[in-house]
């Protein structure tokens, strides 16, 4: 395990606390061991772990299954993951797993120690999306983990392309209001093929039978906004400002919805 000093040094270089610094170092030991099990990692973590180094901290880790699994094996399998996990990295991570399932698939926190003491624990949270009740529409990809920490760490995980993560993320701008979101898919629009997320965009909305309702989304700027410092501050330094950010996304989101709405109605 590196060194407390460490941690501490990262937090300041990346001016954020030191809890999202201890988080994203254990959550890559726990990908690591995690990389065994056939599936693949999504959202707002797979873009910081193998596609963007220093890219926002992200407390939870998403996944879909590429096959059928029960329940009993997935907890089998991450209960495998998180005692690898402890004896190669030193991370004192514990074994009480509490797998619950949800409409969607199954969620549970691993819990884990790197500074803190006695009963004061932080946790990961994993959500695990069932083969049945997500789709992947491009094959996900084999990429290294991203360790910016000076012990050895040497793996490759399944994953995700961006494009799909986009398009989930735009998604999700209908479906709930996560700041998060809309900074995703700001930040990650000049790095994507806008026409491969135009040719799966329908096709991800109809799975989850979500309406592409622009005016809805307009509508629920202003709670974003409010809600832009408290979600954002610490995954990252420098939080750009909210009503370029938002303004941005809408145009853009807005452009690609009404072109999707006129192939449909073709």
């Amino acid at each position: 395990m590196i060194p407390v000093r460490e941690i501490k040094e990262k937090a300041r270089e990346y001016g954020v606390p030191v809890s999202s610094i201890e988080r994203d170092y254990a959550q890559n030991w726990l990908l690591k061991n995690l990389a065994h099990i056939n599936m693949a990692l999504k959202g707002g973590t797979g873009i910081r772990k193998v596609y963007i180094e220093n890219y926002r901290f992200s407390d939870d880790l998403d996944f879909t299954l590429l096959e059928d699994i029960s329940a009993e094996g997935i907890k089998n399998e991450i209960k495998a993951a998180v005692q690898r996990s402890r004896e190669e990295s030193g991370i004192s991570f514990f074994e009480d797993l509490l797998l619950m399932e949800n409409e969607n698939g199954y969620e549970l926190n691993v819990y884990f120690q790197i500074t803190l003491k006695g009963k004061n624990r932080m946790r990961i949270k994993i959500d695990i999306t069932r083969l049945d009740k997500e789709k992947m529409l491009i094959p996900p990809v084999e990429r290294k983990i991203i360790h910016p920490y000076s012990d050895d760490l040497d793996a490759t995980i399944k994953v995700y392309s961006l494009e799909e993560i986009v398009v989930e993320k735009i998604r999700s701008l209908f479906e709930r209001t996560r700041p998060r979101d809309v900074y995703d898919v700001w930040f990650l629009w000049d790095k994507i093929s806008v026409e491969e997320v135009l040719k799966i965009l329908p096709e991800k909305f109809k799975i989850k039978n979500v309406e592409m309702d622009i005016k809805d989304f307009e509508e629920r700027r202003e709670s974003f906004k409010k809600a832009w410092n408290s979600s954002l501050r610490n995954q990252l330094r420098d939080l750009p400002e909210f009503d370029e950010v938002f303004s941005k996304v809408f145009e853009e989101v807005e452009k690609m919805c009404l072109e999707t709405i006129k192939k449909m109605e073709r």
